[in-house]
């Protein structure tokens, strides 16, 4: 419908903020999407997405030097509180998480860099949500934000 647009637009930025800032405790809006990948979703929401985006100069810079809380108290969405969090943490990759990203782990094609990179360079942050099966890690979002890049990524995988 001609228009409708300038309704919905407002409203799903303001979403997004509000999103991020339960994911961070900083509010911002994630920029150009500038990588997407979406499997069809089962009826039960079972499937794999990743979304990069480029996130703005300020941004960029608050996450440089995070307050305190960003450490302690994010991300607690309350889309997942019923999930277990793992608070952001600085790069590099704590190799006993391993399973965690194993499950939340895709080979990005057509991108100059693949999530390893991201997780074990300098400066970078990463956190997670997720919620266990009988037989391990069930559903998951994983995070990587990268102040130098000015990148933020959103992994979800639910089986």
């Amino acid at each position: 419908m001609p228009g409708s647009n300038l309704f919905w637009n407002p409203i799903e930025k303001a979403e997004e903020r509000n999103y991020n800032i339960e994911l961070t405790g900083f509010e911002f809006n994630d920029g150009d999407l500038i990588y997407e990948y979406e499997t069809e979703r089962d009826f039960n929401g079972d499937g794999y997405s990743i979304w990069i985006y480029k996130i703005d100069d300020q941004t960029a810079e608050y996450f440089k030097n995070p307050k305190e809380e960003f450490f302690t108290k994010h991300p607690k969405t309350e889309l997942r509180n019923h999930w277990e969090p793992e608070f952001w943490k600085k790069t590099p990759f704590d190799k006993q998480e391993k399973k965690f990203l194993e499950f939340a782990h895709s080979t990005l094609d057509d991108l100059e860099f693949e999530l390893e990179d991201l997780l074990y360079e300098n400066g970078n942050y990463y956190a997670y949500e997720y919620y266990m099966h009988r037989y391990g890690v069930g559903n998951i979002d994983f995070y990587i934000l990268c102040p130098n890049r000015k990148l933020i990524v959103k992994i979800n995988h639910n089986t």
